[in-house]
């Protein structure tokens, strides 16, 4: 890492938070701005600068990172009158790891190439697990040459940094990966509310699945039942990994994306409809693979009213 290189951070929540960690712990000297500001406090003390507004953080910076819900809360960040393109340097860079739809990050960065700013998308897998751990993967779309002067200041916080293609392809990659993670979520909440109904022990599924044609991701990290994994979520209260909110958010723009294209994409749209039902039974913020328990305390209503045959 170049000791001069100067980062700011603009967006402290669930994973943007462990990530300036991360550069701090790395010893990279680190502007932040939060809009609700406890949080940005809460780095004081471990080394950073705390910006008043998100122009004084860029002002600050040679390399600008953003972690944002939603695109509309970039644009917001980017454009607004002390926002961060009213006070980023001409040749400085801004690395947008929100993930948004690529129509949406190819306008912005050519709104930023307007100002004389390098922006490049640069999505996340891992989850709050990896941004704690800083082995995030990151996909990036733009000019290679800019994510290779930045790659130093990524380093902290992603073990893979995968160049993807030009602007909006990174972002295209990020939902289709969530199109496949999304799939193997739903799959498992309605596989295990199957088997916790017909009485099939969940640990033995899962040990069986792991070394079956059913092995995937949320197999080894998001069985939907308690005490399988201690260190799941279903075994800590479902705290998020993954929030339901975001999953759901990512395949609605997933579905968006590829209504432009004119790709049908009927599962995706079904799996969409689940996220949502999550939602409404109050589980927003919950880990995503709580839609199991959702299907599985449906079951023991049901059993409870019109019990099965033995």
């Amino acid at each position: 890492m170049d000791g001069l290189t100067r980062v700011a951070f603009v967006g402290l929540g669930a994973m943007g938070l462990p990530m300036a960690k991360n550069l701090l712990a790395a010893g990279v000297p680190l502007t932040v701005w939060n809009r609700t500001a406890a949080k940005a406090e809460g780095l004081r003390a471990a080394g950073a600068a705390v910006a008043a507004t998100p122009r004084d953080a860029a002002a600050a910076a040679d390399v600008i990172l953003a972690c944002l819900p939603t695109q509309d809360e970039v644009r917001d960040v980017l454009t607004r009158p002390d926002g961060i393109l009213a006070g980023a340097a001409r040749g400085a860079t801004f690395v947008d790891t929100s993930t948004i739809d690529p129509t949406a990050s190819r306008q912005l960065i050519a709104l930023c190439a307007e100002h004389g700013i390098e922006m490049i998308e640069a999505p996340l897998s891992g989850g709050t697990i990896g941004a704690v751990a800083g082995t995030l993967t990151m996909m990036v779309g733009g000019d290679p040459a800019v994510l290779e002067r930045v790659r130093p200041v990524l380093a902290p916080m992603a073990k893979n940094i995968f160049h993807i293609g030009g602007p909006g392809m990174g972002q295209t990659l990020k939902l289709c990966n969530q199109i496949i993670a999304g799939a193997q979520t739903i799959a498992l909440g309605e596989a295990y509310a199957i088997l916790h109904a017909s009485g099939v022990d969940a640990k033995v599924a899962t040990d069986v699945f792991a070394v079956s044609s059913a092995n995937c991701v949320a197999i080894q990290q998001r069985v939907p039942v308690p005490g399988v994994q201690p260190h799941g979520p279903a075994s800590n209260d479902w705290a998020p990994g993954f929030a339901t909110e975001w999953m759901a958010k990512d395949l609605f723009l997933a579905r968006q994306f590829a209504r432009s294209l004119d790709i049908p994409v009927a599962q995706t749209a079904t799996n969409l409809q689940c996220f949502e039902q999550s939602m409404q039974a109050g589980y927003r913020k919950r880990d995503q693979s709580i839609f199991g328990k959702l299907l599985i305390d449906r079951s023991d209503a049901l059993a409870a009213t019109e019990p099965r045959d033995a």
